[in-house]
C-alpha cells in the first residue's frame, strides 16, 4: 500500500470518526426537540378543555374605546392575552417540528454516508477496532499511549495500524467493484 493510499484510508478513518460523533450530537439535539415538540403537544391539549365556550367567548370580544383601539375590559384582555399565547405556542410547535424533520433528514445522510466504513470496521478484530477508535476517532492518541493502554510497544501498533489500513482499504475496494459491477 503506497503513502497516498494511506493517508487517503487515514483521511477516510478520521472523517468516518468525526461524522459518528456528529451523528451522536444530532441523535441527542433529535431527542431534545422531540422531547420539547411533546411537551407543548401536551399543553396545547390541555389549554383546549380550558377554552370557554361559544357563548361566553362572545362576551370576551374586546372593546375599543374611541379610535384607540385599545381593549378596555380586563377579561377581554386577558382572553387576548391567552390567545395570543397559544398561537405562539403553535408557532414554536411548528418550528420545533421543521427542526424535527431537518435533524432527521441530517441523521439519515449521516447515516449512510458512514456505513460503509463502519461494516468494514466490524470485520475487524476488536482489539483492531480499538486500535482504529483511540488512534483515528476523537481521542486521537498517539501509538505509544495505545500500546501502554493495550499492553504493546509502540511498532506493534505502528505494525498492526498499517496493516488494519491494508485491510480497510481491501474491504472497500471490494465494495466500491460490487457498486461500479
Amino acid at each position: 500500500m503506497n503513502d497516498t493510499a494511506m493517508k487517503g484510508m487515514e483521511a477516510a478513518l478520521r472523517s468516518y470518526y468525526r461524522k459518528l460523533d456528529e451523528l451522536q450530537v444530532k441523535k441527542r439535539a433529535l431527542e431534545a426537540v422531540e422531547k420539547n415538540a411533546e411537551d407543548i403537544r401536551r399543553i396545547l391539549l390541555d389549554v383546549n378543555q380550558l377554552i370557554p365556550s361559544k357563548g361566553t367567548v362572545s362576551s370576551y370580544r374586546p372593546v375599543t374605546g374611541g379610535g384607540s383601539g385599545l381593549v378596555c375590559d380586563p377579561t377581554a384582555q386577558a382572553y387576548a392575552e391567552f390567545t395570543r399565547s397559544m398561537e405562539k405556542s403553535q408557532r414554536e410547535l411548528v418550528i420545533l417540528l421543521e427542526k424535527k424533520i431537518r435533524l432527521k433528514m441530517e441523521i439519515m445522510h449521516l447515516e449512510s454516508s458512514i456505513e460503509g466504513i463502519g461494516f468494514a470496521l466490524n470485520l475487524l478484530d476488536p482489539v483492531e477496532r480499538m486500535i482504529c477508535e483511540q488512534y483515528y476517532g476523537l481521542k486521537r492518541k498517539s501509538n505509544l499511549q495505545i500500546g501502554l493502554a493495550l499492553n504493546m510497544d509502540e511498532k506493534t501498533i505502528r505494525y498492526r495500524r498499517k496493516n488494519i489500513n491494508q485491510k480497510l482499504s481491501d474491504y472497500l475496494k471490494v465494495k466500491h467493484l460490487v457498486k461500479s459491477g
